[in-house]
């Protein structure tokens, strides 16, 4: 005789059937609502804040080569105060800075004057340098080199970035705020209206 015996290797019993996320019974419209609108959000900011910082960068990247240009062949003087009456009378008021004449010598023995911005503790004989552009403009600023554009470009796209992040990860957590407080209402007037069925039931039993 033989019998039947049970398959030991395989499971007696069935697997539950899984119900699809979109069938979920529990799953209200505002879930599927927030569901696809970060979903909308994830890929507006994986295309937005690479492109913002891109554009912005770019931008700032231009504005400061035309600066490199416009003050190439710029040339390095030692200048002196032609008088430092006003910068006494400035360190007496408390002042920090003063704009003061000051005098060179060009390179062809020409001298030449100009108004500049110094500080208060500068003294006759202390050199002042300044950088004469090619067409004549005086600047106690040292003229901006290549690299150094592209370091502003750089850092503004990384500071764009950042920026660019925070307001959209602010405005999702306000539209997730927004939406808790919608299903927290919801959820408050269907309590009202089955709390009561409920305690009925409880009086009657």
């Amino acid at each position: 005789m033989t019998a039947d015996l049970p398959d030991w290797g395989q499971g007696t019993h069935a697997e539950p059937e899984r119900t699809p996320p979109r069938a979920n019974p529990l799953r209200r419209t505002s879930d599927r609502v927030q569901h696809w609108v970060g979903a909308l959000v994830v890929m507006l900011s994986l295309a937005a804040v690479p492109a913002a910082a891109t554009g912005v960068g770019q931008a700032v990247h231009r504005v400061e080569m035309a600066k490199v240009h416009a003050s190439a062949g710029s040339y390095a003087v030692e200048a002196h105060l032609v008088s430092g009456a006003g910068v006494r009378k400035a360190a007496a008021r408390g002042d920090d800075n003063v704009t003061t004449p000051v005098r060179w010598t060009e390179r062809d023995g020409a001298v030449r004057t100009a108004l500049v911005r110094v500080d208060v503790e500068t003294s006759v004989l202390a050199p002042v340098p300044l950088w004469v552009s090619p067409g004549g403009v005086v600047s106690t600023v040292p003229p901006q080199t290549a690299s150094e554009a592209a370091v502003a470009g750089w850092l503004t796209a990384i500071v764009t970035s950042a920026l660019v992040t925070g307001i959209v990860y602010v405005s999702w957590k306000g539209f997730v705020h927004l939406m808790d407080r919608r299903r927290y209402a919801q959820w408050a007037r269907e309590w009202d209206e089955v709390e009561p069925r409920m305690s009925g039931r409880t009086r009657d039993r």
